[in-house]
């Protein structure tokens, strides 16, 4: 039995707003090589979850 819709839609939101939190950060703020591959593994985490929470509230 999966989630419910709306604690889905929370995580999603939540999600897009890290993601975009971490993305902004990757353009404005000067990173060490580590900091920088570890933010952008993170954000690539985030995109495949977000990609999966919409494919799976797409079907509902």
């Amino acid at each position: 039995m999966g989630t419910l819709p709306l604690f889905d839609r929370a995580e999603l939101g939540r999600i897009r707003a890290e993601r975009e939190a971490l993305l902004r950060r990757l353009k404005r703020v000067r990173m060490d090589p580590h900091s920088r591959i570890r933010t952008e593994k993170t954000v690539a985490l985030l995109t495949a979850r977000q990609i999966a929470l919409e494919l799976e509230l797409g079907r509902r």
